[in-house]
C-alpha cells in the first residue's frame, strides 16, 4: 500500500484524473489510485474515475492495472460489466487483471465469459482467468461445476534440524481485527464474521490466517476455508497473500490448495474430515520464491492448532508476498 498524507478538501475530481495520469508532481499516480480507495470529498466519484482510468489505453499499464483492482472493490458488482470488456483488451497485462477481479467480485453469470478467456490457451492471461473461475466455483460453493487446476510438484520436507519451527497462537483482539479488516479490504467476499483468526511467527514473518468456523463444510463442496495476511514489517499492516481453496475428492477426503491471489500455487495437501475433525497435511510446491515447508493443521468447531517446520533456503531469491494488482 502506498500511504499517503494529503489533505482531502484540497483535492477535486480534475486535480486526482490529473494525478492518475501522472501530470501532477507532488501525487504520484500510484497515491491517487490509494486515495480513491476510501476518498470522501465533495464533487469527487471515485467509481467514475477509476472506471475511466481503466478504460482509457493511453495510461501506462501499471497505473491502468491498479485502477482496476480499486476499481473492482469501491463500485464491487457495479464493476462487473467493464471487468468483462477488459478481458479482451489489446494489452494483455490488462486482460489479465480484469480477469484476476472477476475472481473476487463475479459470480457464477461470469464464468462463461472467463471459459472464452481460458480456451484461448495464451499463456498467464489465460492461467488467470482459469484461477478466477476456481475462485468463484468456491466462493459460491459450486458442487456442479469444476475447474482443473495444473498439479504442481511438491518440494522434500524439509529437515527439523536447522529449520525454523511454527505453532498457531491467538492474537491480541486489536491484531485480530486488523487482519481481518485488512482481508475485508482486498476480499469483500470473505465474510469476516464468521472466521476466527489465528497468528503463525516464522522467521521475521508475522501471518494471521482467518480460518472459517464451519469445518464441516470441507466434505460437502467446494469451499473457501481460510485465508492467510502477511504483516507487513515497515508499517505493521497485514495483506492477503494467500487463499485457501477446499473441495471434497472422496467420501471423508478433502484436497486443499493455497495460492497467491494471483492464482500461483504455494502450499498442497489433503485433508480427512470425520466426526467434526480435520486432519490436513501440507506441503510447498515446487516454484520461485517458495522455501521448502510442512505443516499440519488439526481442526474441530472450537479452534484449530498449526504446526510445522520451514526451510530457511527457497528456490529463487525472488520471494512475492502479495499480488501487485492488489495495492491500495
Amino acid at each position: 500500500m502506498v500511504h499517503v498524507d494529503i489533505p482531502e478538501n484540497n483535492l477535486s475530481a480534475e486535480i486526482l484524473r490529473e494525478a492518475i495520469a501522472g501530470e501532477v508532481a507532488t501525487i504520484p499516480s500510484s497515491a491517487a489510485l490509494t486515495l480513491l480507495s476510501d476518498i470522501d470529498a465533495p464533487g469527487v466519484d471515485p467509481a467514475a474515475l477509476l472506471r475511466d482510468a481503466v478504460g482509457n489505453p493511453d495510461l501506462a499499464r501499471h497505473v491502468r492495472i491498479g485502477a482496476m483492482g480499486i476499481y473492482s472493490r469501491v463500485a464491487g458488482s457495479d464493476s462487473i460489466p467493464l471487468l468483462v470488456d477488459a478481458l479482451d483488451d489489446a494489452d494483455d497485462g490488462v486482460g489479465r487483471a480484469a480477469a484476476a477481479a472477476l475472481g473476487n467480485v463475479g459470480t457464477p453469470s461470469e464464468l462463461e465469459a472467463l471459459r472464452r478467456v481460458r480456451e484461448r490457451g495464451d499463456g498467464p492471461t489465460s492461467e488467470r482467468a482459469t484461477f478466477a473461475a476456481a475462485l468463484i466455483v468456491h466462493r459460491f460453493g459450486l458442487s456442479d461445476h469444476q475447474v482443473d487446476l495444473a498439479q504442481p510438484e511438491t518440494q522434500e520436507v524439509p529437515a527439523a534440524a536447522g529449520g525454523m519451527t511454527f505453532a498457531s497462537v491467538r492474537p491480541g483482539l486489536r491484531r485480530r481485527d486488523q487482519a481481518l479488516k485488512a482481508i475485508n479490504r482486498y476480499l469483500p467476499w470473505f465474510d469476516v464474521s464468521k472466521q476466527d483468526v489465528y497468528e503463525v511467527q516464522c522467521g521475521r514473518r508475522l501471518l494471521a490466517i482467518a480460518v472459517d468456523l464451519d469445518v464441516q463444510q470441507l466434505s460437502g463442496r467446494p469451499a473457501v476455508p481460510a485465508v492467510v495476511a502477511v504483516q507487513d514489517p515497515e508499517y505493521g499492516e497485514f495483506h492477503p497473500s494467500l487463499i485457501a481453496l477446499s473441495h471434497p475428492t472422496s467420501e471423508g477426503r478433502v484436497a486443499v490448495r493455497l495460492s497467491r491471489p494471483s492464482g500461483e500455487a504455494v502450499y498442497v495437501g489433503e485433508a480427512s474430515v470425520q466426526d467434526g475433525r480435520v486432519e490436513l497435511g501440507l506441503r510447498a510446491v515446487m516454484a520461485p520464491g517458495v522455501a521448502p515447508v510442512v505443516a499440519r493443521v488439526h481442526a474441530t468447531a472450537s479452534g484449530i492448532e498449526i504446526s510445522g517446520v520451514s526451510s530457511r533456503q527457497v528456490t529463487t531469491k525472488r520471494s512475492p508476498q502479495r499480488d501487485p494488482s492488489m495495492e491500495g
